[in-house]
C-alpha cells in the first residue's frame, strides 16, 4: 500500500526547504508514495526538482512516485517540461 503525502502548500522555494526533512523520509520509504498536490495551485523550479528527486530516489529502490489531485499551472509545468508520464501524475484520479 503506497505511503500518501499531503502537499498543503504552493510548491515553491520556501516550501520545498520546509518539507526536505518530509522528502528525504519518503525516498527512504520502502513503499510506492503518492503526493496529494490538489491544493497546490504554483509550482516553481524547486517544486519541480523536488519532485525529481523523490522519483529518482524511489526509482532506485523500485518504487514508484504518483502525483494525485494535479491541475492548473502545476499540471501545465508539468506537461510543458513532459514531465507527467515519468511522475505517473493523475488528474482527478484518472492516469494522465
Amino acid at each position: 500500500m503506497p505511503v500518501t503525502f499531503k502537499v498543503a502548500d504552493d510548491m515553491d522555494a520556501d516550501y520545498m526547504a520546509s518539507i526536505r526533512p518530509d522528502l528525504d523520509r519518503l525516498a527512504n520509504s520502502d513503499d510506492d508514495v503518492v503526493l496529494d498536490v490538489a491544493d497546490v495551485t504554483f509550482i516553481d523550479s524547486s517544486g519541480i526538482g523536488g519532485m525529481v528527486f523523490l522519483y529518482k530516489r524511489l526509482a532506485t529502490r523500485g518504487r514508484k512516485l504518483r502525483l494525485d489531485g494535479l491541475t492548473g499551472q502545476p499540471l501545465q509545468m508539468l506537461q510543458y517540461l513532459r514531465l507527467t508520464e515519468l511522475l505517473l501524475a493523475s488528474r482527478n484520479g484518472e492516469a494522465a
